[in-house]
């Protein structure tokens, strides 16, 4: 009975309506699929890119505060004044009172 058993399906793969619009949904899925994970790629590498601007700023702010906080010192200021040729006053300063 085994042998019997023949495969007389004689059925031709023909593409209808249905079968087109199906693949051409699929066709459509696949390239959302791809722009959107193209899209999300950009995304990360401009955030990795602000990432690292972001540290290199960090590293010229704290750089610019320091040499701030070392112009601002009284010796330097005292260092730079000189090199202009203000000096300090030897004798106190006379206050004039305000005779109003």
């Amino acid at each position: 009975m085994a042998a019997s058993k023949k495969s007389t399906s004689n059925k031709e793969f023909t593409l209808t309506a249905e079968w087109i619009f199906y693949l051409g949904f699929l066709f459509a899925l696949v390239l959302l699929y791809i722009y959107l994970t193209h899209r999300t790629d950009n995304f990360v590498r401009d955030i990795e890119t602000a990432k690292k601007n972001l540290i290199e700023l960090r590293a010229e702010n704290i750089t610019l505060k320091a040499e701030i906080m070392k112009n601002r010192s009284r010796a330097n200021l005292e260092e730079r004044l000189l090199d202009r040729g203000v000096k300090e006053p030897n004798r106190p300063i006379n206050v004039i009172p305000n005779t109003k």
